[in-house]
Order: C-alpha cells, then structure tokens, then sequence
C-alpha cells in the first residue's frame, strides 16, 4: 500500500548517471501516470470508494473483524490496481544534456613568481599561507604558493560542480596539466594578454567566472581596462588572487661570480661570490656556504663562512669546500650561498642560491718509473696502491732483476718494460711520476730513452700530467740543460748540483708561499691558521734534512713551497721546494725534497695520503674527461642571455692521437624540451683539430652539446645555462592596485592568497543547466509483473474467503 502510495504521488527522479564533466548527457527515469484524474479526485474519491465497495461486500458476514478487514484491503487493493492500470502507468526516459559551469584558472608563470617573500610584518597572512603550504612561507616562492591555491581552488571547484581550466601564462597562456608544476621562468608577464585569450578559446562555453592568480606585476602586453571588457560582456567575472608580500624593503643579494662545472671525487671546490647591498648604510654581514644533501633528505651542513662589507657592488669572495662531500660515492655536490636577512628586509630570496657541481669518479691512471728503492719510492708504493678506490698505478722499478714482478694495483697487468710510445702514455695514464733516474736511460737502447722523452713531450702537451721527485743521485741533476728541462717549472743550474753541495745536518721545516689563500695541493686543513701551522710550526709535520736546490720558477710557474732560509742555487729568493707549471695542456709538478714519507709520523698517513691525493688529482685534471679522451667539448661560457649567441668550442685529436684534419667536427645539441639537432662546428684556420661554431638559443632553460660515437654513445658533453632578460627582476614587487582593479571591473572579488576563501565563496553550487533532448514512454500495465500483482491480490483474498469457509 506504502508503495501504490508512492507511486500515486508524482515523479520520483533517480539519475541514472553522475552529470557528464561538461555539456555531457544525462538520463533521468521516472514513472508516470498518464491518465490519472486530479489528485483530490483520486484522494476523495476513488480510494474511498474503493474501500466502500469492498467493505458492502463483507459487512454482514459472521467473521472477526480482524480477518473482515483483511479482507476488504486485499479487495480494494484489487479495486485500485484496477484504476491505476486505467490510468496508464507508464515508464519515462528522458536524455538531458547537461552543461556544469566552468571556470578559468589563470596562474602567473613570468620570472617574478620565482621570488620568495618573507611576510615579516604581517604575522596573520604568514599564519594563513604556512597552514595553506604546510610550509614556512619565507622558504617558498610565490610559484609554489600559487600551486597550492590551484590545489585548493581545483578542489573546491569540483566539489560545488564547477569544471576548472587551469592555464599558465607569463608572456603568452598555455594549458596547465594535473601535476605539472610553475617553474617562475617567464620573460614578461601579460595579464590582459592572458584574459583575452583565455576568453577567446573559450567562445561559446558555459563560462560563469575566472580567477587571476598572480603578484599583480603585469609589465607586457594589452591594458587591463581593454581586456577585462570582453570579459564583462561576456558575463564572466574576473575575481584575483594576490601573492606576494607588497612592502618595499631593503635588500642584499647574493650574486655568483665563479665555481667549476666538475671536479674529481674528493677535490675541493673552489666558489667565488659577491653580495650586493640596496638600502644599507654600511655594515657587514656573513655569507655562509653550506652542503646540501643530494640524497633527497633535509641535511645541510654549513661548510665555511666570510666576513663581508655591505656595498652596492658588492665584493669579491673566496669561499672553499673541502674534499670530505656530504653524500659520500654522490655524483654530484650540492652548495648553498646565503646571508642572514637584514632588520625591515622583507624580499629575501635572493639573500642565497644554490649551485651543482659534478662530481668524476674516473680513477686518475698513474705510471711510477723510479731508479731505485729509496724511502720514497716504498712508502709511495704501498700508499698508491692502498688507495685504489681512485687510483690505478702501475709502477716500475730500474734496478730490479729481470725476474722481478712489478708492482701495480690489483687487477691491472705487470709491467715488463717502461712504456715508451706515445700511443702507450695517452691511451693508459693520466700522470706520470718520475723518480730519481735519469728519463734518457729508462732502457738499455738509447733510441727507446730518446723515444720516451718524445713521448713525454707530446703526453704533457695533450693535458697529461708529470710529477718530477727530485733524488741525490740523476733526477733532475741528470737532465739539467737538456730539452727535457723544459718540461719542467724551474729553472736548474746547466753544471748541476752535487749531493755534496747541499748541508744534510740540519732538519728544517716548510714554508707555505701563501699561507692565507693556499693551494689546493699544499691546502691539508681547511682553516689556514692550521694549514700554516701544520707546515711550519715544529709540532707539524716532520720536516726534511736535503733538497735540490733549483735556481727558481718559471715565469707562468706557481711556487707552494719554500726553503725557510737556503738560496743555494743562488737565485736570489729562497729556495722553491714545490712548484707547479703548466706545458701548454698539460701540468708540471717539480718536488725538491724525497722526504714526504717523513709526514706519517705523528699524523699517520692523514696528511700524507691528503697530500698525494690532491697532487695526482691536480696533474690528472687536464686528462681527466669523461668519455673518449682524444674529443673536447666546452661552451665559451657557462650562462648566456637568451639574446646572445653561444659559442662553442670543441678540440679533436685522430686515433694517432695528433690533431684532427677533418674540416668540420659535428655535435649534437638538445635544447631544454629534450629536441636534438645537428650544429657543424668548423676547423679553424691555422689551428689543426681546433673547430668552433654559434648557435642561437630560443628559450631560456639548460642546453647539452655532445660529440657522438659511431655506435651512437656519447664521447663527450659539455652544457650551458640560456637564461631570461632581466625585465622581470627590475621590479618584483606584487601589485595589489591592479589587481584589485581588474577585479572590480568586472564585479568579481579581489582577495590575497591567505585570504583564499573570500574567492571560493564566489562560487555558488547548483549552477549546471540542464536541456532536455529526448523522451521515451513505456506502458507498464502489460508487464508480468502487473498481473502476478494482480493474482496475488485476488489468490489472496480467495484462500481467506475459503479459509473462512464464506464459499
């Protein structure tokens, strides 16, 4: 009965499917009575009628009432299943289109939104961005911030039945897909270019509003008035949400001046800077670098810190990481600038920024020839080959027998005999250390002598590295005055020096030639004051009691190291001990004393182990490339503006290992979308093996340039940054007047991005339309189920008439 009730009462709409995502079908079922007479016909007529006519029926019978009512029910039941099939019950399907509103999200993608703001004096908005971020807002830029206002604006406008269209724009408007971030690299930033398109692609949709999330900074582009016009006529609402912090303050900025691409595993790094100062009177401030983790975790770790003067300029700095990397065996360090925020400073992004450098795991490849088993020659023996983990050495000794197996790093073969081609030297070693022998009589035939000191000439020039460990008896007494002299970084007296000219009674200790910006290779402790004293004071290192005394360096040479008091050769300065030098390519280290094993004691191997790492490293950096050692590759430099054009500069060498005759060498270039192209670089004249091209960027991002194998590896790769104009950054600060006129132009709300909510409730629900397209009507009457319902009605009051014997 509940349900003939039911039914009786009108359409009972049950959608058959969730509304289409936009101008989607939708079908909706109900039931119908087609030729039902008006409700109060039905309500005083025919349902009491039909009770009246089945109770006559059995009024007079002898039988309880209850059974008597039962009775009657199940007649009128029958009565009125009668006058609803006579009023045509019928089964209504109708298909709708359904058209859900939509709205258009437009997000500020230009340079300015990579800025980050600290929100210092508004301590209500910091609360409301750090709940909407779920991070401190000073440590995010205004790009990440906007992500989270799409997250929640996409969200809410879903949930009311809104269809949002997320969009990009800086100087032109592109789709935003699901997951895709705002990398705040944009030229320019055109707003009303943004709401005209945006509008246009849309002709013809059921549009109600549009959200602006941006700092306001519109620097490009049509006028606001001009392009929120379309929007009014059109209906659509521009509502705005500013990010931002609005104030002016003053600012320091955190510029870099110089750091290397790569360095081996376990170099230093070697970072210059500068910080600019707006605003300041004076003063200084600290500049911290730090390691970050590469590894994915939060760890930082401050490395080192300088004191600098705040200047509009801003001065040059030096700052060194040491060898030990945050994240040990990583292919890559991580480094952070920073200085504190000044009192009132309120744009502090640029206050820091972050650097990589890759780190190359090549092992250095060394070849050790010495003459015979000197204390040196042992203690650099078992210590070369301990450190395998970086090194491989191969090592022979011109005094042993024959029979003798030569000493070398696991896995590598004995040597027989000292290489003496140059295939042998460039193809196997980065470094070569020469001992005290003498390089002419490295074999019985003197034409393999002369052949090895050929090859010397030409591995060095090719970026090999050669280390001389001077001896009392042939090195370098032995080559004074002759060609192989200048391979090396100092100058000797022709007559050579006597053991016998040198005092040996006396110990004497180091002294550093630049102890307050030491190098890299005498730099054992990363505070100088320590450096220095481990060189110099008598608690440090063990000092040495002979030396060859040269009669100085090299113009072009490097001295590390000098005599605290000797001027034997009588070149006027003290004399040098340690001296570096470059030939051309190649690197020259000149060692005057054999007595750094005399470093273990007190300290171990620390110092003395630091010490050959950074020497072997230092000579191994001008063949130390990844990939095929006979190509260079290399970009003039490191950053161009995206106007600029990119030279590139590639070095060849043949399988001979001489240069190149090709008359041009081609590279790859992939631009910042992963697109590759072909750039012929072309040989220069004069300069064999030395080709060089240009190229035009067209958008700003990271470029590869790689020589190709023929088995389509990679032989070598060099990259550079293209980066915007600095239109942008002329001016970063939001624009809160703008952006509450674009909004009040067209009726809409203008609100900050921790007051998010104000816009959300511009958007009402229930605001779909529905078009009905098609109806389809089927009988009910005729179905089984009518008649079972029938004969169960009627079987029923049968078995209680005969059940009360009234037949």
């Amino acid at each position: 009965m509940n349900a003939f009730l039911a039914l009786l009462q009108g359409p009972d709409t049950t959608p058959a499917a969730p509304l289409a995502e936009a101008a989607g079908d939708a079908v909706q079922e109900t039931w119908r009575l087609m030729d039902l007479p008006a409700m109060w016909v039905v309500v005083l007529i025919l349902i009491p009628g039909a009770f009246g006519v089945a109770y006559l029926a059995y009024w007079r019978e002898s039988i309880s009432n209850r059974a008597r009512w039962s009775m009657v029910t199940l007649r009128a039941l029958s009565f009125l299943l009668l006058i609803t099939v006579l009023a045509r019950p019928v089964h209504v399907r109708q298909q709708q289109n359904v058209i859900s509103p939509e709205v258009l999200l437009l997000f500020d993608d230009s340079g300015s939104m990579s800025r980050e703001d600290a929100y210092t004096g508004d301590p209500e908005a910091r609360a409301a961005l750090q709940a909407l971020t779920g991070k401190p807002p000073e440590t995010i830029t205004r790009a990440e911030i906007a992500l989270a206002v799409r997250d929640e604006l996409e969200q809410y406008a879903e949930a009311t039945g809104y269809i949002p269209r997320t969009f990009r724009f800086s100087d032109d408007l592109e789709p935003l897909a699901a997951g895709s971030s705002l990398e705040g690299r944009g030229a320019a930033t055109a707003i009303g270019d943004a709401v005209r398109a945006a509008l246009a692609g849309h002709r013809g949709r059921y549009i109600t509003d549009m959200v602006i999330v941006s700092d306001g900074r519109s620097n490009t582009g049509a006028a606001i008035e001009e392009a929120v016009g379309a929007a009014g006529v059109s209906g659509v609402a521009v509502n705005t949400v500013l990010v931002g912090d609005n104030r002016t303050e003053i600012n320091l900025a955190v510029e870099l001046v110089d750091s290397p691409d790569a360095v081996l595993e376990g170099d230093q790094v070697e970072i210059s800077a500068r910080v600019s100062a707006r605003g300041t009177e004076g003063g200084s401030v600290t500049l911290l670098l730090e390691e970050l983790s590469t590894s994915g975790s939060e760890e930082v770790r401050t490395v080192t810190s300088q004191e600098v003067p705040l200047v509009d300029s801003g001065d040059r700095v030096v700052l060194v990481a040491g060898r030990d990397a945050l994240d040990y065996g990583s292919s890559e360090r991580r480094f952070r600038l920073r200085v504190e925020p000044l009192e009132g400073e309120r744009v502090t992004d640029d206050n820091q920024l972050t650097l990589s450098v890759t780190v190359t795991r090549e092992k250095v490849r060394v070849l050790y020839v010495e003459g015979y088993p000197r204390y040196e020659y042992r203690f650099l023996n078992t210590e070369l080959r301990r450190i395998d983990d970086r090194i491989d050495v191969q090592l022979f000794l011109l005094s042993a027998t024959p029979d003798f197996q030569q000493d070398r790093t696991r896995g590598l073969a004995s040597l027989t005999s000292v290489p003496t081609s140059r295939e042998e030297l460039l193809e196997n070693y980065d470094v070569i250390i020469l001992g005290d022998i003498n390089p002419y009589d490295i074999s019985p035939d003197p034409a393999r002598g002369e052949e090895f000191v050929r090859s010397l000439f030409e591995f060095v020039e090719r970026g090999g590295g050669l280390c001389i460990i001077a001896g009392q008896y042939d090195m370098p007494r032995s080559i004074a005055g002759t060609e192989f002299a200048d391979l090396l970084p100092v100058e000797f007296d022709r007559a050579g020096v006597s053991m016998l000219d040198v005092p040996t009674s006396k110990e004497h200790r180091y002294t550093l030639e630049d102890p307050g910006a030491p190098h890299e290779i005498v730099r054992l402790e990363q505070d100088t004051e320590t450096n220095r004293a481990l060189w110099e004071d008598e608690r440090g290192l063990r000092g040495f009691y002979w030396h060859y005394p040269v009669r100085g360096a090299k113009a072009g040479s490097q001295v590390l190291l000098r005599h605290p008091v000797a001027s034997i050769a009588g070149g006027g300065d003290r004399d040098p001990l340690l001296v570096t030098g470059y030939f051309p390519s190649g690197r020259t280290l000149f060692l005057a004393v054999e007595a750094t094993n005399r470093w273990r004691f007190r300290f171990g191997y620390r110092y003395y182990e630091a010490f050959w790492r950074n020497a072997l490293r230092w000579l191994a950096l001008g063949r130390m490339r990844s990939g095929d050692r006979r190509f260079e590759l290399e970009s003039l430099r490191t950053e161009y503006d995206i106007s600029d054009r990119v030279t590139l500069e590639a070095r060849v060498l043949d399988e001979d290992y001489r240069p190149s005759e090709a008359p041009a060498q081609k590279v790859i270039l992939r631009t910042p979308d992963g697109e590759e192209t072909y750039l012929v670089l072309a040989g220069v004249e004069g300069r064999p093996g030395l080709y060089r091209g240009t190229y035009q960027p067209e958008r700003p991002g990271r470029y590869v340039s790689l020589v190709e194998s023929e088995t389509g590896g990679e032989r070598v790769r060099t990259e550079f940054e293209v980066l915007l104009p600095s239109r942008e950054n002329a001016d970063p600060s939001p624009d809160p007047l703008l952006m509450e006129r674009l909004a009040s132009l067209t009726g809409g709300v203008a609100a900050s991005a921790s007051e998010l909510a104000l816009v959300q409730e511009a958007f009402p629900p229930d605001q779909e339309r529905r078009e009905p397209v098609s109806s389809q009507l089927e009988d009910a009457w005729d179905r089984w189920a009518t008649l079972l319902l029938a004969l169960a009605l009627l079987g029923s009051e049968w078995l209680l008439r005969k059940r009360m014997e009234l037949i």
